[in-house]
């Protein structure tokens, strides 16, 4: 494993082999955020041609160039994602750093624990192959996968495509469910119910139409929690939509690993299946637009062997709708109440015609 320990040289103690590196201009224009303290050493070319020497592939040559470029920062959010690439007396490649506001170590430790569980870079079924965590940055490095995202697939007008993309997702979570190894933060009902009735009371704070329908919902679902069928807890993602599916050629690759816990199977596709609602909602103008998507999604996930109680998954997608709603206060984007109240609406008709 390459988690890289503190302390370490200072940039004038490798003087000499950093001024052989070059340094792409664009990153003087440092990325700022003061709940990093780490992010402006992270996002130094110079500094990384210092630190990723000891953990790459020897076969990969010597640093010539570094290259960075911000894939996503939202500040305030604790973390920033980008590329770094390089160029090599062998080549050209390219690696995904993410510097976080904390010690995020364990999600390379769980990576490295999926990976060789049988999610390795030449399976079927992958992860991105985790390079290092280097800690004096709180920077996870690992590699950059090629291939189309599946949400661009299932927006595509081409049935197939949709079809295709759906079948490939929910057969990558079968197999994760299946033989993945437990890591992680355990996502108890309990907790769950707990961080719901937050998202309750968040959004009663609006007063009317949202008091009402936040209040009944989360009502119904913490009625419906003592009456749910025991089920076996697995290694879950946390996060999983077809934002986090990368289909290459001969490989399904699953990317953003930071949620990584151990959970009811029926969370994670739950999850997948709002995610397609909000799809629908946000692309199409309706909720049910990718409605098909999803039955494929959730027929190709039971037929592989994994069977998800019915009304675990109802409970799940309800629950889902509420976080989403809360999520909507949060960002405040334009139209965000009319699509916290669509969410909230669609909870409440999920539990009254599904979860009976």
């Amino acid at each position: 494993m390459h988690v890289q320990p503190e302390p370490r040289p200072t940039v004038g103690d490798v003087g000499q082999h950093l001024a052989a590196i070059e340094v792409d201009s664009s990153t003087s224009c440092l990325v700022s955020d003061p709940g990093i303290p780490t992010l402006e050493k992270a996002f130094d070319a110079v500094m990384l041609g210092e630190y990723l020497p000891e953990v790459l592939p020897s076969e990969w040559g010597t640093i010539r160039n570094v290259r960075l470029q911000v894939l996503k920062h939202e500040p305030g959010k604790g973390c920033c994602t980008f590329e770094i690439r390089l160029g090599t007396t062998r080549g050209c490649y390219s690696l995904i750093g993410k510097v976080y506001a904390e010690d995020r170590s364990d999600v390379y430790r769980a990576m490295e624990e999926i990976r060789r569980a049988g999610f390795g870079s030449e399976d079927e079924f992958a992860i991105p192959r985790p390079v290092a965590f280097l800690a004096p940055l709180r920077l996870l490095v690992y590699e950059k996968v090629p291939g189309t995202r599946a949400t661009a697939l299932i927006l595509n007008p081409n049935e197939s495509d949709r079809v295709r993309a759906a079948e490939r997702c929910a057969r990558w979570l079968a197999r994760f469910h299946a033989i993945a190894p437990r890591s992680g933060r355990v996502f108890r009902l309990n907790d769950h119910l707990i961080s719901l009735e937050g998202h309750r009371r968040c959004l009663a704070d609006l007063g009317w139409p949202f008091a009402d329908k936040a209040s009944r919902l989360f009502d119904e679902l913490n009625a419906i929690a003592p009456r749910l069928d025991r089920i076996d807890m697995c290694a879950g993602h946390g996060m999983y939509t077809s934002g986090q599916v990368l289909l290459a050629e001969g490989r399904t690759v699953t990317i953003d690993w930071d949620t990584h816990n151990v959970a009811d199977p029926s969370y994670d596709v739950a999850r997948m299946l709002i995610g397609f609602k909000r799809m629908g909602l946000e692309h199409f103008g309706s909720l049910h637009a990718l409605d098909g998507v999803a039955d494929v999604f959730l027929k190709t996930y039971v037929t592989t062997g994994r069977s998800p109680v019915t009304t675990r998954v109802a409970f799940q997608k309800a629950a889902i709708c509420l976080e989403r709603a809360k999520r909507d206060l949060d960002k405040q984007t334009s139209g965000w109440r009319k699509r916290a109240e669509t969410m909230l609406d669609e909870g409440l008709r999920i539990l009254n015609q599904e979860a009976h």
